[in-house]
């Protein structure tokens, strides 16, 4: 009886395991042909808002899968009025990034200020959860602020040269977190605390050589939200024409002066290397020079004008457009920043102003070089020295000494370059030299809004 049980049982057993195999060749077949239909990988969502304050302006949202690829964006704000969609889309597979750029604008007429929530949500295209798909839902507390601070233009006249400087004293209302004039591209901040009223504010402003004449600055304040007011001012631009020049390179200045700067064997032709060093090497050092200007102190560090270097002749001018030839042929162009100084070979270089000495060392094409912070964005540099004699971090006064002119750099002879920066952009060095324009343009607007109050 029992061998008959046990006879029936194995076939029973043959059947399960037959069934078992069947069923694991399925899941393998599965696995193997459908496993990326399948993947779980979330997508992933960046809300690029700084703070918890959102306003008028634009703000980012950047998303990104690393599966079958992006299926559908959602982007909605939820208020105490209930929901209000901002962006809604979908996408064909594939697509493994979106950076999204929004705005309030086109809703203000349904918002109100106050607490709200910004909500994302991104579905991808795989079969995961039951062929909906992997899902992130990304929602953040945010304050919506819709008003516009308000900006006053303090200061009456504002007359700048092209390639020059000016300075705006204006008043802004206490949200406002960051203020300063625009002109194109640019922007020049503005700084507090130079006033009894902390909302006035002021700014030293260049009307950049290579900005057209066309452009007219403004006064822009923009507060934690983002919001932007924009004003403009009272301005006279007055035009400047550059002098165009012709420089000749020759193989042996090359090799004397161009070879040095660069690593050994980065190339073996002549004009490959001084276009290396005339353009890549030149924009290098500028953006250094940039860089440096950035750490410019909230403090006035300097009175009065400032002094050309005693003695000295011109010999190169401000944005003086070159031409460099080259065996005959135009092989390059570039803009001279500054003015060139000549007195006698290893002159001393008096500082132009006090100050704080923010670089002190080699520079690429300028050779020794040494940077002196004057505060609310103004800085000096001087260029080509044979020797420095001062250090990074120490106060200077006029006239104090810097070290000697040289012929370090790209100098093909003894002189010293100088230039003047507003925010890192270089200005004509001219009015900072001129008593009347300091005391017109500069004195003359602080004495008068101080007078105010």
């Amino acid at each position: 009886m029992q061998h008959d049980r046990h006879s029936q049982k194995q076939p029973v057993r043959f059947i399960r395991w037959i069934l078992l195999l069947i069923v694991l060749a399925g899941m393998g077949f599965v696995v193997r042909h459908y496993a990326p239909e399948f993947e779980w990988y979330a997508p992933e969502v960046e809300v690029a808002i700084e703070g918890e304050y959102l306003g008028l302006g634009t703000f980012a949202i950047h998303v990104y899968d690393q599966g079958k690829g992006l299926k559908q964006i959602r982007v909605g704000l939820r208020t105490v009025a209930g929901e209000l969609e901002l962006f809604n889309e979908k996408f064909k597979e594939g697509v493994l990034k979106q950076d999204l750029e929004l705005s309030l604008k086109t809703k203000r007429k349904s918002l109100r200020e106050g607490p709200a929530s910004l909500i994302v949500e991104v579905v991808d295209h795989s079969k995961w959860w039951f062929f909906s798909g992997n899902r992130t839902v990304v929602k953040r507390p945010i304050i919506i602020d819709l008003t516009p601070p308000k900006v006053e233009v303090l200061s009456r006249d504002h007359n700048v040269t092209r390639g020059g400087s000016g300075l705006i004293i204006y008043r802004v209302s206490d949200d406002v977190e960051r203020s300063g004039v625009k002109i194109g591209d640019y922007f020049f901040d503005g700084e507090a605390g130079q006033f009894k009223d902390p909302g006035v504010r002021l700014a030293f402003f260049a009307y950049p050589y290579d900005v057209s004449k066309a452009q007219r600055p403004v006064v822009v304040a923009e507060d934690r939200a983002g919001n932007q007011t924009q004003s403009g001012m009272y301005f006279v631009l007055k035009n400047r024409r550059y002098r165009k020049r012709t420089i000749n390179v020759s193989d042996g200045f090359i090799e004397r002066k161009v070879l040095p700067l660069l690593a050994a064997g980065t190339t073996d032709n002549l004009l490959s290397a001084y276009l290396e060093v005339n353009q890549k090497m030149r924009a290098e050092n500028a953006a250094t020079i940039k860089q440096v200007a950035s750490t410019s102190r909230s403090q006035r560090l300097w009175s009065g004008p400032f002094f050309q270097l005693s003695n000295s002749k011109v010999e190169a001018q401000f944005a003086d457009y070159r031409t460099y030839m080259y065996k005959g042929k135009a092989v390059d162009h570039q803009y001279h920043l500054g003015f060139d100084l000549a007195v006698t070979q290893r002159y001393p270089i008096e500082a132009a102003n006090s100050g704080v000495v923010v670089f002190a060392g080699p520079l690429g094409i300028y050779g020794n070089t040494v940077m002196i912070d004057h505060g609310l964005g103004i800085l000096t540099l001087y260029a080509h020295l044979s020797g420095i004699e001062i250090k990074k971090g120490d106060t200077v006064k006029a006239r104090q000494r810097l070290g000697r002119s040289g012929v370090s750099g790209l100098a093909g002879g003894d002189h010293l370059h100088y230039g003047i920066y507003i925010r890192g952009v270089p200005v004509l060095p001219l009015e900072w030299w001129d008593p009347s324009w300091i005391e017109k343009q500069i004195e003359r607007k602080l004495k008068d809004a101080r007078a105010e109050g």
